[in-house]
């Protein structure tokens, strides 16, 4: 009997202890892969969220609004920069005791804009006020960075020296599908909200829809 022999009731407590153990280490093995299961399920379904809050009907390019501050922030940050480096020299004296424009000025701004727009933008996908309303330049094909083509084409329109060039630019970039303006054409470039930077833009998201009773698309399209 188990009850007068230690020796079996030892046997009997030490069993019971292995098959209790071993009970318990299934039970947490499988917590685990329960717990595992779980986290596996919600990352899935918050990357699922985030496919959907990138899908159809949500426009990229649809940042006119910061688009206009970061124009202004950009002119502003010249400004500043222009009179600091020209203080009492921003403008000359004229034969005539008129005054005008020093032509230093004319070369700080020039080299100002340079910098900003096309050796940062190039580099990094942003310039100074586009970096303050969290906006990016990207390539038109993959969302990569604009790199010099894409930086110089999209600055080269500002550069002419016609009136009505500005006027025509604000009308494309609020009112074209994509809002791009010549310089964005020029470049092959988008302007996107940071979030967007290095995502390859689905065209279908600012594309025209197809006829369903037609083949081809109608209307422009977004082409480089």
């Amino acid at each position: 009997d188990w009850k007068t022999n230690p020796r079996r009731f030892e046997r009997l407590t030490t069993f019971s202890k292995r098959v209790s153990s071993l009970g318990t280490a299934e039970f947490e093995a499988i917590s685990e892969k329960a717990t595992d299961a779980v986290l596996c399920q919600r990352r899935q379904t918050g990357l699922m969220a985030f496919k959907v809050s990138r899908g159809k009907g949500n426009d990229p390019t649809a940042v006119v609004g910061r688009r206009l501050i970061a124009w202004l922030l950009d002119n502003l940050f010249t400004a500043i920069l222009v009179l600091l480096i020209h203080r009492g020299s921003a403008t000359i004296t004229t034969e005539n005791d008129g005054w005008a424009i020093n032509p230093n000025v004319i070369w700080t701004i020039t080299i100002l804009m340079l910098l900003n727009q096309v050796v940062l933008t190039m580099t990094t996908g942003f310039s100074l006020g586009k970096a303050v309303t969290g906006l990016r330049v990207v390539r038109r094909i993959d969302g990569g960075l604009p790199g010099f083509r894409g930086a110089a084409g999209r600055t080269l329109p500002w550069v002419i020296p016609l009136p009505f060039i500005p006027i025509i630019e604000t009308g494309l970039m609020v009112f074209s599908r994509g809002h791009r303006r010549i310089g964005d054409r020029l470049g092959g470039t988008l302007v996107v909200d940071r979030g967007w930077a290095g995502e390859p833009i689905d065209v279908a998201l600012f594309d025209p829809k197809p006829d369903p009773g037609s083949s081809e698309p109608k209307g422009p399209i977004i082409d480089d």
